[in-house]
């Protein structure tokens, strides 16, 4: 395997999902679930700022919210903010550090302004954290057309990866340099020799 490539497959999937989601290939690699990508995003994007908000959506995807109530407990002072879908833009505070919202609803299919949402975080001065575990490979996404700073989704719905297929993560290329994976293992030290 180690004289086969595979150990750059995560990076040669991630490629090809690029065109679905509007990403270049640098920027989106195959790995974990959608779970380990959240929080490990969610903590990156707190330890890069001295903000301790992470805002969401009361009927965001349940496991979204689960994931960052345990990811702020990670981060001395953070703290997750839930509010309804109608007041997200109006809450984007001064304490923002990242707005976590799933583009696609799970239930009812209402689909975020990917841009405006964007623009208005900021323009607070806040990052945006997407979930597109319901529109990659579904509703046509452009991640640096709307100026996303992250996201995630997975593999297994309408990517037909199936059970246990991995997930991948989305990181702008303006963010690369200053975010730090918070899981320094193997595939993510940036020497893991």
């Amino acid at each position: 395997g180690w004289n086969e490539g595979w150990i750059e497959a995560p990076r040669r999937v991630g490629a090809k999902i690029t065109p679905l989601i509007g990403a270049h290939a640098h920027e989106v690699i195959a790995t974990d679930s959608t779970s380990p990508n959240i929080f490990k995003l969610v903590v990156a994007a707190l330890q890069s700022s001295e903000r301790r908000t992470v805002l969401s959506e009361a009927g965001n995807f349940p496991t979204d919210l689960h994931v960052a109530e345990g990811a702020v407990r990670c981060v001395p002072g953070a703290r997750l903010e839930i509010v309804t879908r109608e007041s997200i833009a109006r809450s984007i505070g001064h304490d923002t550090a990242l707005l976590l919202l799933t583009h696609v609803h799970y239930k009812t299919a209402q689909r975020y302004d990917m841009q405006a949402l964007t623009a208005a975080a900021h323009a607070s001065g806040a990052l945006v954290l997407w979930d597109l575990s319901h529109s990659a490979g579904a509703v046509a996404v452009d991640l640096n057309g709307a100026n996303a700073d992250l996201a995630v989704g997975c593999g297994y719905k309408y990517l037909n990866g199936g059970p246990g297929a991995p997930a991948y993560l989305f990181v702008a290329e303006r963010h690369q340099d200053r975010l730090a994976n918070p899981l320094s293992g193997w595939m993510g030290h940036a020497a893991p020799f």
